[in-house]
């Protein structure tokens, strides 16, 4: 079943603004007309070369331009009518984010799904001139402010050096061809592309400890001349660099924090981008005036995408200059977002934002799931605690004292992103199990809101450390502990002020209220040592 569309369907090749069973008199009509406002003109007028008002002015001056704009937009497809989509599922696309983009993981055959892309692509595509996508949609949030444009290619803020790429990170494989890297992706400004990976602000690094091509960049670069095929057929380009590429090949995953498809300027640094081009072999448009003083376009095109070299290098930036009519000036620009071969600069990229690497040890650090129980987390650590500790947290509380037990050193560990590197990591030991608090009060609770001292004496009960293998040998236990007044307003967790040394704020968390800021137990999450797979 073909999924429902409230989009137009793909308009035919051929535009006329009268069919052969209309009456002779509208004819004559539609004659009359053109001789007595354009009695100069030779109608049908025609011309060989791109659809603008300028190249039809020289050949009859006579005709009103905004007519000539908008008959040769509507000579052009929609490029928002070819998916068959709904706007937001191509911007989502374009940024990366539906199951056309998931490649192997998601079960559908992108074919049928989307067949109107194939059919474009097998019936259309090269004898049809593709219009810079806009869409309706975008009407009432613009409020006529300006062109209706996607944020990945609005022509009004971004684009500026009029180039686009699209980098893909992964194939759906068989049957579809496999996909060949082309590039290293480097480091990413991701405000450019907010609209895209929601993102206010930030950067990000990728693939920093190699130059391991681990992207397939493919793009194209337009002439500011509209009289230009680059510039007039690059909406072609973008289908078959986008879309295309999708259905057809079955490429698929952006890079994390990047769209899938925009103009440069949005795009991670790169190493390299794939140069597409059109290759227009004919394009023939005549002109013709009806009896209410519209105009209409016929055109006969003949247009193909092809690769900008056919020997040599075949990388954006090599033909900039030549498919983008481009300025000294503007190559350096793009020259800084593709940087060629095993030139990703982090250094002067960190630099020129005041980074230094971290050497905090153990922040973000993956836990062996094998050996270490978890229990529950917050923030960028979250782990969902069940439904029971909010209403009967005594259930939860069996299964985490049976973890307990059963761990082989009596171990609890918090693991804190968002800590000082003091309690970045910290090792709770049990030392009496005899003189756990009684069944009818929440252990477990002790550590996510209610770190209290009954039943949980410090150097009695338990001892804290900063590694594992201090906790194992009992060595350099921390000097200084405190606990929680009790009260219905003050819901402070592990480890309360305890520290290695001396009391050390902030570095508590909670479930039950607002944390102490950053930074704070904010981030973290809790672990039972396991017991040893056999």
């Amino acid at each position: 079943t073909k999924p429902h569309s409230t989009q137009p369907e793909i308009p035919p090749k051929i535009h006329s603004s009268r069919t052969m069973n209309q009456p002779f008199l509208v004819v004559v009509a539609t004659a009359l007309f053109a001789s007595s406002v354009h009695a100069q003109c030779p109608f049908p007028v025609q011309i060989t070369g791109a659809c603008t008002s300028a190249n039809f002015k020289s050949k009859c001056s006579s005709l009103d331009i905004p007519k000539i704009e908008t008959a040769c937009q509507n000579a052009a497809v929609n490029f928002g009518t070819i998916s068959g989509k709904p706007y937001q599922f191509d911007k989502n696309f374009m940024d990366g984010d539906t199951y056309w983009n998931e490649g192997t993981e998601v079960d559908v055959e992108i074919k049928v799904d989307g067949y109107r892309v194939d059919r474009f692509q097998s019936n259309f595509a090269s004898n049809t001139r593709v219009a810079w996508p806009e869409y309706d949609a975008l009407d009432d949030y613009l409020d006529g402010t300006g062109p209706s444009y996607m944020s990945n290619f609005n022509l009004t803020e971004t684009c500026d050096l009029r180039a686009v790429s699209c980098c893909f990170r992964g194939s759906r494989g068989a049957p579809f061809p496999a996909i060949t890297m082309n590039s290293d992706v480097c480091h990413q400004d991701l405000d450019p592309s907010r609209r895209s990976n929601h993102i206010n602000d930030g950067w990000s690094f990728h693939d920093s400890e190699s130059d391991a091509n681990i992207a397939h960049c493919v793009g194209f670069a337009w002439a500011d001349d509209e009289n230009t095929d680059s510039h007039h057929y690059r909406g072609n380009a973008l289908f078959d660099v986008s879309f295309a590429n999708a259905v057809m090949k079955g490429y698929g995953k952006n890079v994390p924090g990047a769209p899938l498809c925009g103009c440069v300027e949005m795009m991670p640094v790169v190493t390299n981008v794939e140069c597409r081009k059109p290759e227009v072999k004919n394009q023939v448009h005549s002109l013709t005036v009806s009896g209410d003083g519209n105009y209409s376009i016929v055109s006969d095109i003949e247009v193909d995408i092809v690769n900008c070299a056919t020997s040599g290098s075949n990388n954006l930036v090599d033909r900039y200059l030549t498919e983008a009519a481009a300025t000294a000036e503007e190559l350096d620009q793009l020259k800084k977002l593709i940087v060629g071969p095993a030139k990703c600069d982090h250094a002067s990229f960190a630099n020129d934002r005041f980074w230094t690497k971290s050497t905090d040890i153990g922040k973000f650090e993956t836990i062996d799931s094998s050996k270490w129980q978890i229990v529950s987390g917050l923030g960028t650590r979250f782990w969902p605690l069940p439904y029971e500790y909010y209403n009967d947290a005594l259930d939860f509380d069996t299964v985490f004292r049976s973890l307990l037990q059963a761990s082989p050193n009596k171990i609890v560990r918090r693991v804190c992103d968002s800590c000082l590197p003091s309690h970045r990591d910290i090792y709770y030991k049990r030392l009496n199990m005899t003189s756990l608090p009684p069944s009818d009060v929440s252990f477990v609770d002790y550590f996510l809101s209610n770190w209290t001292s009954i039943n949980n004496q410090f150097n009695e009960d338990f001892q804290l450390f900063s590694t594992y293998e201090d906790a194992i040998a009992g060595t350099n236990p921390w000097l200084y502990c405190n606990f929680q007044t009790p009260s219905p307003r003050n819901k402070v967790g592990f480890p309360r002020d305890c520290g290695p040394g001396y009391r050390v704020n902030c570095q508590w968390n909670t479930y039950l209220q607002k944390p102490c800021s950053l930074p704070g137990g904010g981030s973290h999450v809790f672990f039972v040592e396991a017991p040893p797979v056999l």
